[in-house]
């Protein structure tokens, strides 16, 4: 993550770039959606961080009051879709800007980074927030005690910190710390790494200047920012160095050492797309590139309305990715000039690759927030602005939201249930899944524990649809299963969303299997009853059974189910029953009364029944 200081001094020192007159004049599309100026924040901030909680509010942590060298804020706050407004919510135990924020697997959010201290001093910290008494508590320190960063959740639930500074000297680049991984269960810090390449420009050494972070399909994680990108696989634990960027300085082919403020959004084919950034000798840039994590390689895709730095962009639910703000610049004879913030919003489309302009935000903001809600709607945060080159208009307090035309909301996790508290190894269950916006093709992952642990795990695709059969292998550990989170997602591929707080247990218990079958007589009179003893291993008060019969003069087998509940019960005997003997040939037992889909046990028994003169 870059800090506030670096990028502003850029966009400030070069406010004209000469070059090739080869770039397009900005796209012109008829506007759509709609821009609605929401309740203000408690305070003007940027460089902050906004998190979707599970319950629809939005967490604001951190960001600063002006753009450099200026006190970070403690205050954090609660937006509330339903109220449209911002109430406090608790300060952070330590000043904060440049920090990053988490949304872990069981609701918390992890904080992590500072910028300087009492004096100026630069240290680090982290801390966890707690949506349900809304608290921040200290959790374990960075290994390295390294500043700001970039933190991305892994399919693991662990978290991986990339990209921070352990220093920030004047004069001189500062360096950058070996990558470490949080890890919630234990709330401590541990590293992992090193980078593939201890990189080195004007501003940063010993690793690779990091401007965007994206989690992969297959789990691993990009690392852009400098020329050739690196991708982390937390498998092994290893960066590795992939394919070149494509974006170039005035499109001459000369390609940048590195690219500032630029973004890295993670689409549903699985591709990142990449867009704009600055660099001090190239100006902004309004390129756009698409990374392929299957070939390893980054390709152009369309370019961006207009260049673009210290912009946001989310995806939409409509597979569109939606971009607002930042700073720009416009044509000056044969180059251009630094024309401040922008209002200028625009789409992606991956199927055609493009972007169209969509519509302009109230307030000309870069350094803000955009998050996606879960009614479909973007909510859009503080942010600095610049009127033009010297024209400084300060922080923002002000909030909106972007309402597209046909907002696509999230699918919501309400309730989880089985078909039976208890499944027999070998055998199958039923899931049941309730909420809103969910298909037969919603894809859901689950966080689980497993018997005897405390650890939470991720079953990524879980089940497809609100209902579906799951076997149990037969070397599943016995024991209480509890699902505590459920995660619904539409592509197979997008594991980046919220765990809903849902749960439900089973208990995988042994085979049952059913050894003998005794009646505690011979004979029986019709009208009269007898008892029935079934023998095996496994057997409870609550198993069914199902019995396989002849019945006397017949040759055919049918079948009787839950003839019996409990491997010890009595039997009333009918008077019209038919007279003679009735032989029992297989027992089926199960503990679902509904589940007649088992095996029947070889086991065997007569009676017979006589009929009173």
């Amino acid at each position: 993550m870059k800090t506030p200081s670096k990028t502003l001094k850029l966009s400030l020192s070069v406010l004209v770039v000469l070059v090739v007159t080869r770039h397009a004049p900005i796209a012109v599309a008829q506007q759509t959606g709609t821009f609605m100026p929401v309740g203000n924040l408690s305070v003007p901030r940027s460089f902050h961080t906004a998190t979707l909680l599970p319950n629809g509010k939005v967490l604001i942590v951190g960001g600063v009051f002006a753009p450099s060298g200026s006190p970070q804020l403690a205050a954090a706050e609660l937006y509330d879709p339903v109220t449209r407004t911002f109430t406090p919510t608790g300060n952070v135990r330590t000043l904060r800007s440049s920090s990053s924020a988490t949304l872990l697997n069981d609701g918390r959010v992890l904080i992590v980074g500072v910028d300087s201290a009492a004096g100026g001093v630069l240290q680090n910290s982290a801390e966890l927030y707690d949506p349900a008494t809304e608290t921040f508590t200290k959790t374990g320190g960075t290994a390295t005690n390294q500043i700001g960063g970039w933190a991305i959740l892994l399919n693991s639930g662990k978290v991986l910190i990339a990209g921070g500074r352990i220093d920030s000297p004047v004069n001189g680049p500062a360096r950058i710390a070996n990558p470490e991984v949080y890890d919630p269960a234990t709330g401590t810090f541990t590293a992992t790494g090193p980078f593939a390449t201890t990189g080195g420009t004007f501003y940063v050494t010993g690793g690779p200047d990091v401007s965007a972070v994206s989690l992969l399909p297959d789990g691993r994680v990009l690392i852009a920012g400098e020329l050739t990108s690196e991708v982390y696989d937390p498998v092994s634990g290893t960066f590795s160095l992939t394919s070149p960027m494509t974006t170039s300085c005035f499109g001459a082919g000369d390609q940048p050492l590195y690219i500032a403020g630029r973004t890295a959004t993670l689409l549903k084919n699985g591709k990142v797309l990449l867009t704009g950034g600055e660099h001090e000798d190239c100006g902004r840039f309004k390129n756009a590139e698409l990374y392929d994590h299957v070939a390893g390689i980054f390709t152009p895709t369309g370019s961006m309305t207009r260049a673009r730095d210290n912009h946001a962009a989310v995806l939409l639910g409509d597979n569109t990715v939606f971009v607002s703000g930042g700073e720009s610049q416009d044509s000056y004879g044969s180059g251009f000039i630094f024309s401040g913030t922008t209002t200028s919003a625009a789409a992606f489309n991956p199927d055609t690759g493009s972007f169209t302009v969509i519509g302009d935000m109230n307030v000309r903001r870069a350094g803000h927030t955009a998050t996606l809600l879960l009614d479909g709607t973007v909510l859009l945060t503080g942010g600095y602005g610049y009127g033009g080159i010297g024209v400084y208009l300060g922080n923002f307090s002000s909030a909106e939201l972007y309402i597209p035309p046909v907002p696509v909301p999230a699918p919501i996790v309400t309730e989880l249930q089985f078909d039976r508290t208890a499944a027999v190894a070998g055998s199958s269950y039923s899931a049941v899944v309730a909420g809103s916006n969910l298909t037969p093709q919603t894809f859901l992952d689950v966080l689980f524990t497993a018997p005897g642990s405390t650890s939470s795990l991720v079953a990524l695709n879980w089940q497809t649809g609100v209902t579906s059969n799951h076997d149990v292998p037969f070397a599943t550990a016995r024991g209480d299963w509890t699902i505590k989170g459920v995660r619904p997602h539409q592509f197979e591929t997008d594991h980046t969303g919220i765990f809903f707080p849902v749960s439900a247990t089973i208990t995988i218990v042994n085979p049952q299997v059913v050894t003998g079958l005794r009646f505690d007589r011979a004979s029986v009179v019709a009208g009269s009853s007898f008892s029935a003893n079934i023998s095996g291993s496994n057997l409870t008060t609550q198993t069914f059974f199902d019995v396989l019969f002849i019945a006397p003069g017949s040759a055919t087998s049918d079948v009787a189910f839950n003839w019996q509940t409990g491997f010890e019960s009595g039997h009333v005997v009918p008077i019209g029953m038919v007279p003679g003997t009735w032989a029992i040939s297989g027992v089926r037992p199960h503990q679902i009364e509904s589940d007649h889909v088992g095996a029947f046990f070889p086991v065997s028994a007569t009676i017979t029944v006589t009929v009173l003169p």
